[in-house]
C-alpha cells in the first residue's frame, strides 16, 4: 500500500478509536460471555504465525481489509463453523483466512434473491456474511425464521452506506438476535438466548 493510501486509514482508524475510545478493552460489558468474546476473538492481538503464510500466499495491501480478513480467522477459529456463507457471493481473500482458521468448514455463497430456503441443521454451526445489497432484507427475512441457536451472522462494511446502516439496525432490533456486536468496521449478531443486548466495541 501507498503512503497516499495508508495515511487517510490512519486517520480514519484514529478518528474511530479516539470516537469509541471509552469502549476499550471491553470496558462496560458486564456478561462474562460477552466479555471473552471481545477479549478473546475480537480485540485478540495474538500474531499467530498463519498471518504471515496467509500473507505470502494472498497479500492483502488494504489495511483494512486485512484487519477484517485476520478477525474472520480467529472468529472461525472460535466457530469451527460446519458451514460459512457468503451473501451475496463469495470474497476469496476472507475465504482463506476462514479455512485457515478451519480446513472442515465449507464455503458457499448466496447469490441470488431466490435462494432463501438456506437452514441450518440443529447439530450444525453456521456463519452468515452479509455484503448488503438488494437482496439482503429478502434473504435475511427468510433466514432469521431458521437460523439455530449455534450459528449467526455477520454484516460487513455497517457504517458505510445509509442501507447497510439501516439493515444493521434492523437485525439489531430483531427480537430472535440476543448479543449485537457493533465493531463499526462489521456487525455480528447472534441468536440464542441470552438476554439482549448490543455492545459498542472498539476494535
Amino acid at each position: 500500500m501507498t503512503q497516499q493510501k495508508i495515511l487517510p486509514y490512519k486517520i480514519k482508524a484514529l478518528m474511530v478509536w479516539l470516537q469509541r475510545m471509552k469502549y476499550i478493552q471491553g470496558f462496560g460489558i458486564q456478561s462474562p460471555s460477552a466479555f471473552s468474546f471481545d477479549r478473546e476473538v475480537i480485540n485478540n492481538h495474538t500474531s499467530y504465525s498463519v498471518y504471515a503464510e496467509l500473507n505470502k500466499i494472498c497479500p492483502i495491501k488494504n489495511a483494512e481489509e486485512r484487519k477484517k480478513a485476520r478477525l474472520l480467522y480467529r472468529i472461525n477459529r472460535f466457530a469451527k463453523a460446519d458451514t460459512f456463507y457468503f451473501c451475496p457471493t463469495k470474497l476469496p481473500h476472507y475465504e482463506r483466512y476462514i479455512t485457515a482458521a478451519n480446513e472442515k468448514t465449507l464455503v458457499e455463497n448466496v447469490e441470488t434473491k431466490y435462494e432463501t430456503t438456506v437452514e441450518t441443521a440443529s447439530n450444525k454451526v453456521a456463519i452468515y456474511f452479509f455484503t448488503v445489497c438488494n437482496h439482503s432484507k429478502t434473504f435475511y427475512a427468510a433466514l432469521r425464521k431458521t437460523i439455530n441457536a449455534q450459528s449467526f451472522v455477520i454484516v460487513d462494511n455497517i457504517n458505510k452506506t445509509e442501507e447497510a446502516k439501516a439493515f444493521w439496525h434492523e437485525i439489531v432490533d430483531d427480537e430472535r438476535v440476543s448479543f449485537s456486536f457493533d465493531l463499526y468496521y462489521m456487525g455480528i449478531a447472534f441468536f440464542d438466548k441470552r438476554p439482549k443486548q448490543n455492545y459498542i466495541i472498539n476494535f
